[in-house]
C-alpha cells in the first residue's frame, strides 16, 4: 500500500493501520500470510499487530479457520461520530432560525477532550457579521458554549478537564477556576453563560445547553457577534431566541424534560 513520508512516520503504527483498512475494505476474513502479501508486510510483523488488536478487541479470530476480521468495536467507535454528525443535521435549521431572529452568527460546540469543538455555524444575511469556522477548537472557559455545557458537569469533573491556571485571552478572561466554577450556578439557574469579549477584544457570545435524552448537556449554541451591532434593550429577546433553538434542538436529540418550558415560561 503506498503512502505518502512525513517526517511524523511511525512504521509500526503505520502497518497496523494498513491492516486496518485492508480488513475493512475485504469482506471476508484473511489470514496471517494472505496479509503478508497483500501488504507486504513480513509474517512475523503481521502476527505481533493481530495479536495485539485482538487483545484490544478491535480483531476476531474466527474459530473454525483462525483466520482475522474486524470486530464491532470499530462500528462502536463509527456510531460515536455518527452522533455528532446527527446533531449537526438536526441542529442546522435551527441555528438558521436563530441567525434569522437575532441577525447575528449562529454557532453550536461540542466538547472534545480538553477544549470544545465547532461543530457548525451559520451566519446572518447582513452587509457584516462575525465568520466562524467549523472545526476550529476553543476553550471551554473563555466562551458562552462551553460555559453552558460546564454548568452542567460536576465540579470534580470540570476539574480534571480544566487546569487550575486558566489561560488569559483579554483583560476580562476568567482565569480563576474556581471564580469560573462559582459562576456555574447562575448558568445552570438561567440557562444562559455569557461571553463579554473574554475570547476576543469586540466579540459577545450569549450560550444556552443542549440536552440528549439521558439529560446530559452535550453541546452549546447560541449567537456570536460584535458587540457595536448589541443593544442592550434587545437583550431579553435575544436570550428568549437563544432558549428556544436549544430547547427545540435538545427535543430533536430525544430530551423530554421540563429546563426549558420553567426558563421560557418567566
Amino acid at each position: 500500500m503506498k503512502r505518502s513520508k512525513t517526517n511524523y512516520s511511525v512504521p509500526a503504527v503505520d502497518r497496523m493501520l494498513d491492516i486496518i483498512e485492508f480488513l475493512s475494505s475485504n469482506r471476508k476474513s484473511c489470514g496471517i500470510t494472505e496479509l503478508s502479501k497483500a501488504l507486504k508486510i513480513n509474517t512475523n510483523s503481521i502476527f505481533r499487530i493481530m495479536k495485539r488488536l485482538v487483545e484490544r478487541g478491535y480483531v476476531e479470530v474466527d474459530s473454525n479457520s483462525g483466520k482475522y476480521q474486524l470486530s464491532t468495536k470499530f462500528f462502536t467507535i463509527g456510531m460515536s461520530l455518527y452522533t455528532r454528525f446527527e446533531l449537526r443535521q438536526c441542529a442546522r435549521k435551527h441555528l438558521e432560525w436563530l441567525s434569522n431572529e437575532t441577525g447575528e452568527t449562529t454557532q453550536i460546540h461540542i466538547p472534545s477532550g480538553e477544549q470544545m469543538l465547532v461543530l457548525d455555524t451559520v451566519v446572518p444575511q447582513a452587509s457584516y457579521f462575525l465568520q466562524v469556522i467549523p472545526g476550529s477548537r476553543v476553550y471551554y472557559h473563555s466562551n458562552a458554549f462551553g460555559k453552558a455545557v460546564l454548568a452542567f458537569m460536576d465540579e470534580k469533573e470540570i476539574r480534571a478537564i480544566l487546569p487550575k491556571n486558566l489561560p488569559s485571552l483579554t483583560k476580562n478572561t476568567i482565569t480563576d477556576l474556581n471564580v469560573l466554577i462559582s459562576q456555574m450556578a447562575n448558568v445552570r439557574r438561567t440557562g444562559i453563560a455569557f461571553d463579554a469579549e473574554e475570547y476576543n477584544y469586540g466579540v459577545f457570545c450569549i450560550g444556552s445547553p443542549v440536552f440528549d435524552i439521558d439529560g446530559k448537556a452535550v453541546a452549546g449554541l447560541g449567537i456570536t457577534g460584535l458587540t457595536g451591532r448589541y443593544h442592550s434593550s434587545d437583550s431579553k429577546k435575544i436570550i428568549n431566541a437563544v432558549l428556544e433553538a436549544a430547547r427545540r434542538v435538545s427535543a430533536e436529540t430525544g430530551y423530554e424534560g421540563d429546563y426549558f418550558k420553567k426558563l421560557l415560561s418567566k
